[in-house]
């Protein structure tokens, strides 16, 4: 059995559970956003307290290296488990309720098998049996989380929660069939594989939790970095990627695409006799009735100030010229915001541009749409106005 110390192996979990308990509450402080890092930390150090228990059994009494080492273990595990569930936002209610009861049913049965009627393999038994059904609850509520970026860097620890009910449900079905042991410390390979189960598991939670974490928080500064604050809309920086890809695309399958360019009438006035917050709720409304009022793949983006623009892919001028009328009467219903009791309504203008599939650059195509805005702005303001076919090829359906 050289190389499968038990003891060892439970002195090397204690500074397993050391460090990763550390790691875990620095990085619940760093990010208190996201629940459960903190349990996981109060559990590894609760697995250490436990394992260093194990560690000195046959150097202190065996209330402590025997019970209280094995509850701690049991409890750091369930622990463990709830940190997980509180990180995939998972009802935890009821596996709270159970893993009370199961370490009150530890505790008055191992303290029956340790002064009443000592027996190692009892123990061994009903501590596996525990673990392995708290293990195989955890590994399929971590494996059926239909959360794609949580369960992409969590699947492993699913598998690995797994892979210890298997090593416990085999532990206790061993401690079935061996000769009751007298002492702990000599078991043999089955009971040494399951310290270094639970070692996996261990490991396996912090390093899954946390990139699964940083994942998360990528994604957000890369929606942060798109997105219009002010607005929740797309920005003009992820509205011009989308726009060459989309044109690239049109031109490529010989496909028409529409481009409609949007600005308030006379901003600046509500600004000034409002004030900056109301404009700002009167540009919240506008994008919001401008959402409301798409298809499912148009991409609407706040371009720069009062200024919005809108792609239509798969767009004729036809059916680019109604979506734009539509929009135009819908911006044009009151109220946008109340003040005071008074009803505040504002209009919009709006430059429409299509191309049919011709070679064009992306920034021909805006400044099409822009010249028919400025075509609108100096029509009187609240129209839609169309630019010239003849003079970029737009083909009319």
């Amino acid at each position: 059995m050289e190389g499968f110390d038990i003891r060892t192996l439970a002195l090397t979990n204690l500074l397993l559970g050391l460090f990763l308990g550390i790691g875990s509450f620095v990085f619940a402080r760093m990010h208190p956003s996201f629940a459960g890092f903190k349990s996981l930390g109060y559990s590894y150090f609760l697995f250490s307290f436990g394992f260093i228990l194990l560690g000195l059994r046959q150097y202190i009494s065996d209330y402590l290296s025997i019970i209280l080492a094995n509850l701690a273990i049991v409890a750091a595990f369930s622990l463990l488990i709830l940190g997980i569930l509180r990180f995939l936002k998972v009802e935890k209610y009821l596996f709270e309720k159970i893993s009370v009861i199961l370490l009150c049913v530890m505790l008055f049965t191992f303290v029956y098998f340790t002064y009443y009627q000592n027996s190692v393999n009892t123990r061994i038994i009903i501590f596996s049996t525990i673990i392995a059904g708290l293990s195989l609850f955890a590994g399929l509520k971590v494996l059926t989380n239909k959360d794609r970026v949580i369960l992409t860097f969590t699947r492993f620890l699913g598998f690995s929660f797994l892979y210890s009910a298997v090593i416990f449900l085999l532990r206790t079905y061993f401690a079935f069939d061996e000769p009751d042991l007298n002492n702990f410390m000599d078991a043999g390979v089955i009971h040494a594989l399951s310290l270094i189960a639970m070692q996996l598991v261990t490991i396996t939670s912090c390093f899954a939790l946390t990139i699964s974490a940083s994942q998360q928080l990528a994604n957000k500064l890369t929606m942060q970095a798109r997105i219009d604050s002010l607005t929740q809309i797309y920005n003009r920086r992820a509205f011009d990627e989308f726009a060459v890809k989309s044109v690239q695309r049109a031109q490529r399958e010989k496909t028409p695409i529409s481009l409609i360019l949007m600005d308030i009438d006379l901003f600046k006035q509500v600004n000034d006799t409002y004030g900056h917050q109301v404009g700002d709720k009167v540009l919240q409304e506008f994008s919001l009735r401008l959402k409301n009022s798409l298809r499912p793949y148009d991409i609407l983006a706040r371009y720069g100030g009062e200024e919005f623009t809108l792609l239509l892919p798969d767009t004729n001028t036809a059916t680019a010229m109604i979506i734009a009328e539509k929009l135009r009467y819908t911006i044009a219903q009151p109220v946008f915001f109340l003040v005071d009791g008074n009803k505040l309504t504002v209009t919009a203008s709006f430059g429409v541009a299509t191309n049919q599939g011709e070679q064009i650059d992306w920034q021909q195509l805006i400044s099409f749409a822009d010249q028919a805005l400025y075509q609108a702005k100096g029509s009187g303001r609240n129209c839609v106005k169309l630019h010239n076919a003849d003079a970029h090829q737009m083909v009319d359906n």
